[in-house]
């Protein structure tokens, strides 16, 4: 919780008392893209002091690595908003009334809306403020291309990227992941990541790139490539099959279905050559009975 507060030492009096008072219960939020904000800022004025029926005015600012602008101005003596209000920012003002409720509230978070929001409350001679931080925090969405892969031969080199779009803030972390055939899964090569790219709503995209050599990367007769995003959102995953064929050194599953394969054949054969055996001896026992 923050807490900013105005005293006031009575006279011949070793006791302080409090005239204005200002408190968040939000110091750090994080929020996710598009969802609406609450920033907590209340504030209590002591009713025995003459400036409690005096008027009061509340005041939210922005700034962020050097560079601010107000978000809203209320006068409640006036009860008149300031021509400055940012769009999508707005106050309770019934509980900005009874119950000293100056929240800020944001209809839909935006990347622009990350940085540090200055609660000012003002009395006549007097003011108090809070601060807290805000950080606009969406995970990236992935996609591998090409996908699904094309079949892959021994001795070819494969090009694979993934897509990571829509994320902020920066922070994002690309990897490569394999799962073989036999349910062992195993890190690849990071390859090579591009630099950040930034879209038209201040969300980020990169892309990282892999080059798979069947042969060189061990990765048997294929299996499921994963390009796994850390990022402050949360991890997120993206995978897609590879199949190599024409691989050189076959698995005990091929062997068990040549040998099945063999067995067919070898029986198809044994088969053939009994029924023209048979019928060759029918033919040869017919022609001995007409000659007798």
């Amino acid at each position: 919780m923050g807490v900013s507060t105005i005293m006031r030492a009575p006279t011949a009096s070793k006791e302080n008392n409090v005239i204005l008072s200002v408190t968040s219960k939000t110091v750090s939020v994080k929020a996710r893209l598009g969802k609406p904000v609450l920033l907590d800022c209340g504030f209590w004025v002591d009713p025995s002091s003459p400036l409690a029926g005096m008027g009061f005015a509340v005041e939210w600012r922005y700034q962020f690595r050097g560079e601010g602008r107000l978000v809203l101005a209320y006068d409640g003596k006036t009860d008149r908003l300031a021509d400055t209000q940012e769009e999508g920012a707005m106050l309770d003002f019934e509980g900005l009334h009874t119950k000293g409720n100056a929240s800020l509230i944001l209809q839909e978070a935006k990347v622009r809306h990350s940085g540090t929001y200055i609660c000012t409350v003002y009395l006549p001679y007097l003011l108090a403020q809070t601060a807290m931080e805000l950080e606009i925090v969406e995970p990236p969405s992935l996609s591998i291309h090409p996908s699904p892969l094309p079949l892959a031969v021994p001795g070819q080199t494969l090009v694979v990227q993934c897509e990571a779009s829509g994320f902020a803030p920066l922070s994002l972390e690309l990897s490569w992941e394999f799962k073989g055939a036999d349910g062992k899964t195993r890190p690849l090569e990071t390859g090579s990541v591009t630099g950040h790219r930034q879209a038209w709503d201040g969300t980020f995209g990169q892309t990282a790139r892999l080059e798979l050599d069947v042969s060189k990367m061990d990765l048997g007769t294929g299996g499921e490539l994963t390009c796994v995003a850390v990022h402050p959102g949360g991890t997120r995953r993206a995978s897609t099959t590879l199949s190599v064929i024409g691989f050189s050194t076959p698995t005990i599953e091929d062997s068990m279905a040549m040998v099945g394969v063999a067995l067919v054949l070898y029986g198809l054969i044994k088969f053939v050559s009994w029924t023209f055996t048979s019928s060759g001896s029918d033919q040869a026992d017919k022609q001995d009975k007409k000659e007798k």
